[in-house]
């Protein structure tokens, strides 16, 4: 859409061109199936070779990591969740899960739909600064408990959880842990060795990969039963390969590594611009979690006296697009709520998410727009009133 502001980038990001342009040869000269021993099946590996180089190479991967291209993080989420329970839980009787209150619905549902099988879970407590601790870990594990799944950014306010912290407790007593890096991929520099998790999973449109995209890494040896063979193929996936979406997840893989230090940058000036400005022109707007460690390009500001729904629709007509959760996520106004803010407030509150395309002209534009829809709506609700 033209003339958009987009700051809804957690939902998705625009496909890169060059990831696009990457994919086009694979939908007509190079369409074979790479299963086949024949010339057009045998001439992708080396394209499907690059791709998985350099989606490890994104995550500092070693190969001793297994990989599976997955169709969504939502779907790398299930494998995981299912894998441990049929390879840890029917045969140990560990049927117990922990993920916190804050997660999104992949991790949740997934999780969930396990209860079926007889299994439990908690979901963990954040504390006032919008992430868990160790102490509220440690309250929601029990002796049964083989999983814990977490996110190392939180979606919607940006905040990075401890992880570090999580992997220690874990390795204390004996529990797996599954870590989704979707909202921290090309944005914080993610070592799948020093993460320390057993599996990590991630969605791909978030950094600008084609819709349709995520993936698993198994870190050392693997948990998943996979069945023995080198072709994708024969993974616990079932299904052809989609060679043109793998081919447009390694591009972008490749931007997203190159682009690591621009967000740490750039994004993360634009991001502080913006709350500066916007705290400038319209006093009134409250802003999260500043003195946490955050993603670069992620804000939740709340506009005290103003529905969210409302400020959101106003913004849309101005072709300015921000997230109020649902979806993938849960409602903002739940995660505020969790993290210790009063529920008033957290029913006024956005979230906004910049990505490496957003441009200065584009946060100017964004603050006058907020600004003068902010300062109407709140006329019109004292008016109301």
């Amino acid at each position: 859409m033209k003339d958009c502001i987009f700051l809804d980038n957690i939902t998705t990001a625009r496909v890169s061109d060059t990831a696009i342009a990457a994919m086009m040869p694979f939908f007509d000269g190079y369409y074979g199936s790479p299963v086949m021993p024949h010339e057009m099946g045998q001439n992708l590996l080396p394209y499907l070779e690059k791709s998985y180089r350099a989606i490890y190479s994104l995550f500092s991967a070693k190969e001793s990591d297994q990989f599976v291209f997955t169709s969504s993080n939502a779907e790398a989420i299930s494998q995981v969740m299912h894998s441990v329970y049929y390879t840890v839980s029917r045969k140990t009787g560990k049927t117990h899960f922990v993920t916190s209150s804050i997660e999104d619905a992949a991790s949740v549902l997934a999780i969930s739909k396990l209860q079926e099988e007889g299994c439990t879970f908690e979901m963990a407590k954040v504390g006032s600064g919008g992430h868990v601790t160790l102490d509220t870990i440690s309250e929601a594990i029990t002796p049964r408990t083989c999983l814990i799944s977490i996110s190392l950014v939180c979606a919607l306010t940006g905040v990075v959880q401890p992880i570090a912290e999580i992997v220690e407790l874990c390795k204390l007593r004996a529990i797996l842990l599954h870590v989704d890096v979707t909202h921290a991929v090309g944005k914080l520099f993610v070592d799948i060795d020093e993460l320390g998790a057993n599996f990590v999973t991630f969605n791909g449109e978030q950094f600008h990969a084609p819709k349709g995209t995520g993936g698993l890494f198994c870190r050392g040896a693997s948990l998943l039963p996979l069945i023995s063979g080198e072709d994708e193929e024969k993974r616990l996936r079932g299904g052809p390969l989609n060679v043109p979406a793998l081919i447009g997840l390694g591009q972008a893989a490749i931007e997203a590594e190159s682009n690591k230090n621009l967000y740490c940058t750039e994004v993360a000036r634009l991001r502080d611009k913006f709350e500066q400005q916007l705290n400038e022109s319209y006093p009134e707007a409250h802003i999260f979690f500043k003195d946490q460690e955050r993603a670069p390009h992620i804000t939740t500001i709340a506009f005290p006296g103003i529905r969210n729904e409302a400020l959101l629709y106003a913004l849309s007509r101005k072709k300015l697009f921000a997230n109020i959760g649902g979806g993938p996520f849960q409602q903002i106004e739940r995660v505020l709520e969790e993290a210790g803010i009063d529920h008033v407030t957290a029913q006024c509150a956005l979230s906004f998410s910049l990505s490496k395309e957003t441009q200065e002209d584009e946060v100017d534009r964004a603050v006058t727009i907020i600004t003068d829809a902010a300062k109407r709506l709140r006329r019109l609700s004292k008016v109301l009133l």
